[in-house]
């Protein structure tokens, strides 16, 4: 067998094995009553709204049929849309304000199925347009160490502790002068780890708090890929090198 026919063949063979290496566990959906995908927001602790987004069945792209929201203690905020595709990579973009009194504590969850298993790739991304409406200034902070936390959670009856994707990303964040809107750094984060079909969700919490007089509109967003496996990693290898022989000895 020829040098070009030995490249064709491994790179043949990458589609072979990319399509029946351990990844997922199927077609990803919502379940019959949306369960799987739901969203919740809370101001100062307290609930103020929660609904479901749905997950195209055909191609997996994930949405938000309708800007959901609510207001308590004098601020607001709102899940504006979601994005993205299972299994998964949820893009999200939220907002939230306070009043003139007082600054106010806000967290966002979104709850995902998954289906990937063994090692993963995670990403993930984060930033704020953050807008002072007095010339005191304003100011973001994280709740929880960072403004977006991810986890794999096991929603079973006595089910594995949650896992922490290692991609928790958003610093604090802000200015002394107003009135000024202003956009922070992008902040991002990237992690491998093992996955693992006991964990059925992952959870995506956004929370932070916000000074008086403030306005936020915060964008990110968490993926996880499957890490190819090393054989497939060797085929394309062999198969790249075998085609720039080839073409080396036509040139």
């Amino acid at each position: 067998m020829s040098i070009r026919s030995l490249a064709l063949a491994a790179l043949a063979s990458v589609v072979l094995i990319g399509s029946s290496a351990p990844a997922s566990a199927g077609t990803i959906g919502c379940g019959a009553d949306g369960s799987l995908c739901t969203l919740s927001l809370s101001i100062d602790g307290s609930p103020v709204a929660a609904g479901t987004y749905a997950i195209d069945p055909k191609t997996g792209d994930v949405s938000l049929s309708a800007p959901l929201g609510g207001a308590a203690n004098g601020g607001t905020v709102w899940v504006n849309s979601l994005n993205g595709n299972a299994d998964p990579i949820l893009g999200f973009n939220t907002s939230a304000g306070t009043g003139s009194l007082n600054g106010n504590s806000f967290s966002i969850t979104f709850n995902l199925p998954i289906a990937l298993s063994g090692p993963i790739n995670a990403n993930s991304s984060v930033s704020y347009s953050l807008t002072a409406t007095t010339a005191a200034g304003a100011q973001i902070q994280p709740l929880f160490g960072k403004t977006v936390i991810a986890q794999e959670v096991d929603t079973t009856p006595g089910g594995l502790l949650p896992l922490n994707k290692g991609v928790d990303v958003g610093n604090t964040f802000f200015f002394l002068t107003g009135p000024l809107t202003q956009n922070s750094p992008i902040y991002t984060a990237s992690n491998t780890f093992t996955g693992n079909l006991a964990y059925d969700l992952m959870s995506v919490t956004v929370a932070f708090s916000l000074s008086k007089s403030s306005n936020v509109g915060v964008s990110g967003f968490v993926q996880q890929l499957a890490v190819p496996e090393p054989m497939t990693l060797g085929l394309i290898s062999l198969g790249l090198a075998g085609l720039a022989v080839v073409r080396r000895r036509r040139s």
